[in-house]
């Protein structure tokens, strides 16, 4: 055991004194909540820790709390020759701390009977943090090899995310850093393209989609509090946005001037529309001249015109329901 005058060992001291507060403050709440507050408690403090120094933190700690059943890890001397209580001169202390650390110091001289009934009876009032407890915290609490300072929930929704099943074992603090890499670079490359096309597509769109992300992230990993996890979310879920719909745009753009180029120049439509033939300018000459005149100004240029009006209508509609 460290000397409680040592730094680890007043970091020991403290964090039990505050699982020992937490616990009696949730007393009311289900266990699970107990659990989950007690765990992120221990979490913040080991994530201060080198990755070598957890476990032996971790089982430290553990030994900070008494087993009730054994009377503080002191083994109960037989009832013959258990000394008797000494006579209270002093006025008991206030304070919880101070009362907590009176009634164990009083409980070594009890039977395992007499402790058994206190340990029920500070269970029941949702006062006790037994040793049960902190292991079981402890337990969940990454150390060296696991992935520190990640709550259970948030590994557990990057699992569903990305299909992961559970017999894979749990996620590596390694895999997941080089994960985030990887999409890190992919969707910080692609924001600045993505807004360039939509710019040069459709400059008076209603709807614009301008790049953010590259601060945006830098700004979520330092912690920010202005750019939390919903901010950053609605961020990528504009790009997301934005390139599906490019995507879609640019297939039902495509349908549409297919369809709208075949109505157009359709043998039977230019027929329908060319003069009638007469006795110098049979029909296929009278064709002909119509087919030039729906040609007129229907050179690249237009074409592209016509496309990407065709893409901007779609993707700034689909926009509209993206951004509120």
């Amino acid at each position: 055991m460290l000397e409680p005058t040592s730094e680890r060992g007043k970091r020991l001291a403290a964090l039990s004194q505050q699982l020992r507060a937490l616990h009696s403050a949730l007393a009311d709440e289900s266990a699970d909540m107990r659990q989950e507050q007690l765990r992120d408690c221990v979490m913040r403090e080991v994530s201060r820790l080198a990755p070598q120094e957890r476990e032996p933190f971790l089982s430290e700690l553990i030994a900070h709390f008494p087993v009730w059943s054994d009377g503080g890890n002191h083994a109960a001397e037989p009832p013959a020759t258990r000394p008797a209580p000494a006579a209270v001169s002093a006025p008991l202390p206030r304070d919880p701390a101070s009362l907590a650390e009176a009634l164990i110091g009083a409980c070594t001289t009890l039977g395992a009977p007499e402790r058994a009934a206190i340990a029920t009876r500070l269970a029941a009032a949702g006062l006790t943090a037994s040793r049960e407890v902190v292991k079981e915290v402890v337990r969940e609490v990454p150390s060296a090899g696991g992935v520190q300072g990640v709550p259970a929930q948030a590994l557990n929704e990057l699992k569903r995310m990305v299909g992961a099943s559970a017999e894979g074992g749990e996620p590596r603090a390694d895999r997941i850093v080089e994960l985030c890499t990887l999409l890190s670079e992919f969707v910080l490359k692609l924001e600045p393209w993505a807004c360039s096309y939509w710019k040069d597509i459709a400059p008076d769109a209603k709807n614009q989609i301008y790049r953010s992300l590259d601060k945006e992230v830098p700004r979520f990993l330092s912690g920010d509090e202005a750019v939390n996890k919903e901010a950053l979310a609605r961020s990528i879920l504009r790009l997301r946005s934005l390139v599906s719909l490019l995507l879609k745009g640019v297939m039902d753009a495509g349908k549409q001037f297919g369809k709208d180029h075949v109505a157009r120049f359709n043998p039977d439509a230019v027929q329908g529309a060319a003069e009638k033939p007469t006795f110098t300018q049979p029909q296929g000459v009278q064709n002909w001249k119509q087919y030039v005149k729906l040609m007129d100004g229907y050179d690249a240029a237009g074409i592209e015109k016509r496309l990407k009006g065709l893409i901007a209508k779609d993707v700034d509609s689909g926009l509209s329901q993206v951004i509120r």
